[in-house]
């Protein structure tokens, strides 16, 4: 399933290059289901398996994403350092954090796809280290594995 990041759900939001995808989208005879627009706290709910935005707007998408998920942690670290009750609930509520921090770790989702290319080009943060790096690399290998770019140059030749 596939999904357009937009500002709204609605056909008649977005800018034209925005619209004019979504038209080409919705009317292609696809190897994958069309979901439609995307908004953007619509992102982590799993409605979609790939979110098709412009390089600008995804990136602002990640980076909100990821200081949402540093400034959480950070306040919950302060709550829970403040007093002597607040580490003896921490002890007792460990293992529930630590499984919500290695789902939400920004580290795991890494990488932007450029696509329009002959060969899968991954590119990673900046800031990225050596475990967000390995997802990227993950990620470009099962996107070789899976002959992503093979598909998808292969669905735009059967229209």
């Amino acid at each position: 399933m596939v999904g357009l990041l937009n500002v709204g759900s609605e056909e008649i939001k977005g800018h034209e290059e925005l619209k004019n995808s979504f038209n080409s989208l919705k009317i292609m005879n696809n190897n994958f289901k069309f979901y439609g627009y995307l908004e953007g706290n619509q992102i982590k709910d799993g409605l979609v398996d790939v979110i098709v935005t412009d390089g600008f707007t995804g990136n602002i998408a990640l980076k909100t994403a990821e200081g949402t998920v540093n400034y959480i942690t950070t306040e919950i670290k302060k709550i829970f350092s403040a007093t002597i009750y607040s580490k003896l609930c921490y002890l007792f509520s460990y293992s529930v954090f630590k499984k919500v921090k290695k789902n939400i770790d920004p580290r795991k989702y890494n990488g932007g796809i450029f696509l329009g290319l002959n060969a899968p080009v991954v590119k990673s943060h900046g800031s990225a280290d050596a475990l967000a790096f390995f997802y990227s690399i993950k990620l470009a290998s099962k996107i070789l594995k899976g002959n992503l770019i093979k598909k998808i140059k292969l669905n735009f030749q059967n229209d």
